[in-house]
């Protein structure tokens, strides 16, 4: 008898008698769940087996990414709350104020380490969360703000920024830090300190593979947003190397995916 929870067994031996476990990946739960069938083991869940939409990393930053947008996009046309216009005003001024005038390696700089700075926020445990939120929620009021001060109506500002590269990859490197750190302690939570300190052990390394990963995403968004400020709407020609490199990596990824050998049975 055998307790399975979709990702770790847990089984007793007999000589010498002890509990023992063995995680595997959760896209290897079929196999072994079948290995089991075959062998003649019988096994109970640890726990209720979770959705595949709540332990999927890419279905989980889909998700993410969606209520990200959707709060945004609420943000930048509903009506402001008493203060939060000038508050707002006030935020937009100050920052205008500190890139006037710079060049652009110090414009690409600060576009950076301000977009790191949040993204890696949301990589803290529960307050990850409240900060993506938060952070969407700013952006979007700094919009509205950006459209009053300009006169246009907000939906075109949302449009016209919807229209450019910069948008959707500095967009997308959020929710992948926020899922990120949200897994590290579901998935980690039974991991003794001593075992996810070793170099040996892969998951303790997920989170700061993760980390330069958003890390390559948010430079590559910076790059293009501060090329944007020299080229206005002529970033939208930029889609072509982003497309490629959208292309590429998603062909990669399915041959990496085609590649990889099935977990054999004893």
């Amino acid at each position: 008898m055998a307790d399975w929870n979709g990702r770790t067994l847990w089984f007793t031996s007999s000589d010498p008698p002890r509990k023992m476990s063995i995680t595997f990946d959760h896209n290897d739960a079929p196999l072994i769940e079948r290995s089991l069938a075959s062998w003649g083991v019988r096994y109970s869940w640890k726990r209720p087996r979770l959705p595949r939409a709540l332990t999927s990393f890419s279905t989980l930053a889909l998700i993410l990414f969606a209520v990200g947008q959707l709060i945004l996009i609420l943000a930048a046309v509903l009506p402001f709350f008493p203060g939060e216009e000038q508050m707002y005003t006030t935020v937009l001024g100050n920052t205008r104020s500190q890139v006037a005038g710079d060049t652009f390696v110090e414009a690409f700089k600060a576009i950076v380490l301000n977009n790191l700075q949040v993204a890696w926020g949301g990589m803290l445990p529960v307050l990850g969360q409240l900060s993506f939120g938060l952070a969407n929620y700013n952006t979007g009021r700094v919009i509205q703000v950006i459209a009053i001060s300009d006169s246009y109506p907000p939906p075109a500002v949302l449009i016209s920024l919807y229209l450019l590269p910069h948008t959707w990859v500095e967009e997308s490197a959020y929710p992948i830090a926020t899922v990120a750190g949200l897994l590290a302690v579901t998935r980690w939570r039974s991991v003794s300190p001593s075992e996810f300190a070793r170099r040996a052990n892969w998951g303790s390394w997920k989170l700061v593979f993760s980390m330069g990963g958003v890390a390559l995403i948010l430079v590559a968004a910076g790059l293009i947003e501060t090329a944007g400020l020299y080229l206005g709407a002529g970033e939208i020609l930029l889609w072509i190397p982003v497309g490629a490199m959208i292309y590429l990596t998603i062909t990669l990824s399915r041959a990496r995916g085609r590649a990889k050998p099935p977990l054999e049975s004893a």
